[in-house]
Formats: structure tokens, sequence, C-alpha cells
């Protein structure tokens, strides 16, 4: 029993503990990875909307197809998702060529926007598959109107306060934002939570 010299079991202790080590270390990796994937889908969605549908805001869009892609993945992957949208929305104004302070404004705005929905189905437990009538009146209040208010309150005001946008104007300018919001947070955002969510539940 004991022929091999490892009278009190430390042999296996070790190999347990390397082990263990291991698979932490692997845990932590995948994070990296899912946050690089995220922010690499984020730049690119921000390029999209930036791009294909300006509003003449700096870094804005009037059909931004990311907003509903962002609330997805703060819901999906809490605060991964969060630093994922931040990284890649700074990726996408490389990319696009708006890189600026206006940049970090947009980028930080579009966070707290989409920790909104975050808290809201984490907190009180809603299904992100959408199988109530509970589920989706979160989703509207919570991504649809709030997510969407608190992004455009912090991006115009942001961008009032470093001189980019006089005070006037900031109703007009942010008028076909805020509808383009809307409208892809009911028509892509339902139909990405409700379908992609139990694939997303399975690789968790």
């Amino acid at each position: 029993m004991f022929g091999d010299g490892d009278f009190w079991g430390f042999r296996n202790l070790f190999k347990i503990g390397n082990f263990d080590k291991r698979m932490e270390k692997k845990k932590y990796q995948n994070k990296f990875i899912l946050i690089g994937v995220l922010a690499g889908l984020v730049a690119i969605l921000d390029f999209i909307g930036i791009i294909v549908f300006p509003v003449g805001i700096v870094g804005a869009s009037g059909f931004y197809i990311g907003f509903a892609f962002y609330a997805a993945f703060a819901i999906w992957f809490r605060w991964r998702g969060l630093l994922a949208i931040y990284i890649g929305l700074l990726i996408g104004a490389l990319i696009s060529g708006t890189f600026t302070i206006f940049a970090f404004i947009l980028a930080l705005g579009n966070v707290i926007g989409a920790s909104v929905p975050m808290f809201v189905f984490s907190i009180k437990k809603f299904n992100p598959e959408l199988k109530s009538t509970k589920d989706y009146v979160a989703y509207i209040l919570s991504s649809t109107i709030l997510q969407n208010i608190l992004a455009a309150v912090w991006i115009l005001t942001g961008f009032y306060l470093v001189g980019i946008m006089p005070k006037g104007a900031i109703i007009v300018a942010s008028s076909g934002w805020v509808i383009g919001d809307v409208i892809v947070s009911i028509i892509i955002g339902i139909p990405l939570l409700k379908f992609l969510t139990p694939i997303i539940k399975k690789h968790q």
C-alpha cells in the first residue's frame, strides 16, 4: 500500500493542488478570451453604426445596432460584458477615425446605459429568455427606455460640457439617435435575447 514511498499521500495532494491551479488559471484565461472576443464584436458593431448610419454627432448613429447587443452582453456576462463594451468602443473609435476625448464619453455612456438592464435582470431575477410578460416589461423598461435615456443624457451632456454641441441643439440632434435606439432595442434586442440566451446558458 505504501510501497511507493508516499506514506502520507503527499504526492496525491500536490497533484490535486496543481490540477486546481491549472483549472483556476484556465478559468481566468477563458474570461480574458471572452472579453477580447466581445470587445472585437463591439468594435465591429460600433464601426458599422457610425459609418453607415451617422446623425451628425461625432461617433453617434441614427440606427445603432450595437445598442441591442450591449444590453445582451451586459445581461449575459455582467462585468465582463461591460468591460468588453468599453474596450470595444474605444477600438471602434480608432477604426472609424473618431478617437478623441469624445470616444471616452461615448464609451462610458454606453457602459452606464447597459448596466441598467444588467442590474435589473440580475437583482430581480428576470429571465433573459423573455418567457413571461414580466420579463418583456423588464426588458422594455430597463433597456428600451432607461438604458437609452441614461446613455443619451450622459453622452449629450458630456458633448455640451466639452463644447462640441450647443445647448439648443441637443434635443434636435438626439431625436433621431434616441428613436433609432428604441427601434433597435425592440426589433433586434428582443429576438437576440430570446433565441441566443439558451445557447449562452449552455456554454457558461
